[in-house]
């Protein structure tokens, strides 16, 4: 079922609610995108755990404006504006991240290349997978190809708070989570209304990005350890059941009720 399908929501003030509050969520999280690379360079105690927070507010704001997006029957809003602001909130601001942090590293002569190298590989990956993305239909699809940014910045975040992190652990996750996006396996989008399973999924991601962001910093390590559990689910099991979905879709309404009933009894 598409949001189209959905009588209640094409109310006219439901549609223009909806994009007015897309939009406002897509420019906060250009916002916060820009004050996060601003304080990257200034670089204050503690930035690691706000950098966290950022990346977790700029992804529960990406879920959320892509889903009004949709109900607002927006297209040019769903696929240029929040492409462009999901290419410096999910690549700019954490490749310059990963890019200082690496710099850190105390193999003098190469840390600053490692930085560099790092910060490229994660933007470049970023950047080709949102540019193959809006070559499909990007609001309609059931699945996306490669993994999503906004699932690799979360990874980024989690990796920031972890106490005493190896700049080389850092580089060699940036180097197998740009693999993944840059990749062609299905992962799903979760873009049509959501049935039972999708909303159990949505509301546990949900929850531990908001604790995520919410709790102070020395608490902040319980939910990643959530957010971390559900990645990996996503990973090794969101493949096949982005498979499911187009498979379904491609059957139409009249067929899935059928195997609907066929399941029932």
């Amino acid at each position: 079922m598409e949001w189209q399908d959905v009588e209640f929501l094409q109310k006219n003030w439901i549609k223009k609610s909806a994009w007015f509050l897309a939009n406002f969520l897509t420019f906060s999280s250009l916002v916060l995108a820009i004050v996060g690379i601003v304080f990257t360079f200034i670089n204050p105690t503690n930035f690691n755990f706000w950098f966290a927070k950022i990346m977790a507010v700029c992804s529960i704001f990406d879920f959320a404006d892509g889903k009004l997006a949709r109900i607002s029957g927006s297209k040019k809003l769903a696929v240029d504006i929040d492409t462009i602001v999901d290419s410096i909130a999910f690549g700019i601001f954490p490749a310059i991240y990963l890019g200082y942090y690496v710099a850190t590293w105390p193999i003098y002569g190469w840390n600053i290349v490692a930085g560099i190298f790092t910060g490229l590989v994660y933007l470049g990956a970023v950047w080709f997978r949102l540019y193959r993305f809006i070559k499909r239909d990007p609001l309609y699809t059931p699945y996306f190809n490669g993994l999503p940014s906004p699932f690799a910045g979360m990874v980024v975040a989690c990796l920031a708070i972890f106490p005493d992190t190896l700049q080389w652990v850092v580089m060699l996750s940036t180097v197998i989570i740009s693999g993944f996006m840059l990749s062609k396996i299905p992962f799903p989008s979760f873009k049509g209304v959501p049935t039972k399973f999708d909303m159990f999924w949505i509301v546990s991601t949900t929850l531990f990005v908001v604790l995520f962001a919410v709790l102070p910093f020395e608490w902040m390590i319980y939910p990643a350890y959530g957010i971390a559990t559900l990645m990996i689910i996503y990973l090794m099991a969101g493949p096949g059941y982005a498979i499911k979905l187009d498979e379904k879709l491609k059957l139409g309404p009249k067929e899935n009720k059928e195997i609907e009933k066929k399941n029932e009894k």
